[in-house]
């Protein structure tokens, strides 16, 4: 239907929004009653779109542009529903007191029904989606959005921030143009637009992945927790451990520590990420209390120096020594730096191939090092640490389960093998010297018989 017809109802509709106020205003009786009932028809008769004769008396005032709420906080909540769009939603069978059960009209709209702000109202509300959606609810539940609605982030999305209640169309969640994760990650989305999924989805293969494919619909979880994006790649690219065990050493070992993007996305920024890990839960180590080092300041790290390589030593010594069960240790990792980096994946034929990208000494990829933990949510959070952590002597506890041949380098390896190597000459040398000396020494102090 053309967008102008559609204004064309919702004025229509206004009007008669308008002129019910004032009949149940100054009119009475039987007189108020008779001029509802007309209002009531011509309102049937100004939408093509058939709202339930009961939905037309909710959007005798619920349709006037403008109608709403003052609230607590000073600011307004919107009432008004655009009762064409409302009737097309998925929801239109449902109809106003489907998620609205509340309402009685003959109290309404009720003399008292203060309401603090926005937020809390909409939060109430979504209670209402698990009566139909129990399923999807949950799974919410347990995502990193709904942790972020109970750390109290007000920016937290929950049902009604992602699916419009009243003009939500099926289908629309999964179109590039519709997504709603753009929202609030447009600059991510961006980055993905012109990523080798993001150029295929929008060619028509419907196959490439859209935002839910990798972090999930409803269950969202943090991308980078865990193994990292490796099962996620995976997912779809089953063949992948197959194909780089044709040209690639050690794969697992590589899926293990490098991230896909570092080699997917040629031109990211790259960090080794050290993450504090406990064997015993399998999971990050939570921020830390009580160390000054892991204290937010205004919702960010502190400003301190990197951590180097004896401050690193003793902060797991400090947390291992805090009564928590199993022990803390370093998982390291290379990773890209960003989220945006991270959905800048090319073509495989574009992909970083090079072993000596990584492997040489002095290698880009090992000059920025970083130490996270779990934040609110599960979210991590970068503390700054010093690239000689990676090469000292003092951090071969710490971090020896990541180590790069020729990439990161612990010269105290480099002098023990010139040891090793040097002993291993130097004792046959020493043995034939010494022997070349005794001889001579013997044939000196020892008379030999005249022949």
């Amino acid at each position: 239907m053309a967008r102008t017809e559609s204004g064309a109802r919702s004025e229509r509709r206004a009007l008669i929004g308008r002129m019910a106020r004032a009949a149940l205003t100054k009119g009475a009786g039987a007189i108020g009653a008779a001029v509802i009932a007309v209002l009531l028809m011509l309102a049937g008769t100004a939408s093509a779109a058939t709202p339930s004769p009961a939905d037309q008396n909710c959007l005798i005032c619920h349709g006037t542009p403008g109608l709403e709420k003052p609230l607590t906080d000073g600011e307004t909540l919107s009432l008004h529903i655009e009762g064409d769009h409302f009737a097309d939603s998925v929801h239109a069978p449902l109809g106003c007191t489907g998620c609205h059960s509340g309402v009685n009209l003959a109290s309404h709209p009720p003399a008292n029904n203060p309401i603090v702000d926005r937020r809390a109202f909409s939060i109430a509300m979504v209670q209402v989606c698990q009566t139909c959606h129990a399923d999807k609810f949950e799974q919410w539940g347990k995502s990193v959005h709904a942790a972020l609605v109970k750390d109290g982030n007000p920016n937290a999305p929950i049902c009604t921030n992602c699916h419009s209640p009243h003009t939500m169309i099926k289908g629309a969640a999964a179109s590039v143009a519709t997504v709603p994760c753009k929202t609030c990650h447009s600059v991510i989305f961006t980055a993905y637009t012109t990523s080798v999924h993001g150029v295929l989805r929008n060619g028509g293969l419907a196959a490439a992945p859209l935002c839910f494919d990798c972090h999930g619909a409803h269950d969202v979880a943090v991308p980078s927790a865990g193994v990292g994006r490796r099962d996620v790649c995976l997912g779809c690219h089953t063949e992948a451990m197959a194909s780089h065990l044709t040209w690639l050493p050690n794969v697992q070992l590589h899926f293990d520590v490098v991230s896909c993007p570092v080699c997917h996305t040629p031109n990211a920024q790259r960090v080794v990420n050290l993450i504090l890990y406990n064997n015993s839960t399998q999971k990050e180590v939570s921020q830390p209390e009580g160390i000054p080092r892991f204290e937010l300041k205004n919702g960010t790290p502190t400003g301190l120096p990197g951590l180097d390589p004896t401050t690193l030593m003793t902060l797991l010594t400090a947390l291992n020594g805090q009564g928590i069960k199993g022990e803390t240790n370093v998982r390291g990792r290379l990773d890209v730096r960003t989220g945006v980096e991270d959905h800048q994946l090319t073509f495989a034929t574009k992909a970083i191939s090079d072993c000596d990208t990584c492997h040489r000494q002095g290698a880009t990829a090992f000059q920025s090092v970083e130490v996270s933990v779990a934040g609110p949510a599960g979210i991590p959070i970068h503390y700054g640490a010093d690239k000689d952590v990676l090469s000292s002597v003092f951090s071969i506890d710490s971090v020896g389960g990541f180590y790069a041949i020729g990439g990161s380098r612990v010269t105290f390896f480099d002098v023990l093998l010139f040891l090793a190597l040097l002993g291993g000459f130097a004792w046959p040398i020493a043995h034939l010297i010494v022997r070349w000396v005794v001889g001579r020494y013997l044939d000196l102090t020892i008379p030999h018989e005249p022949r």
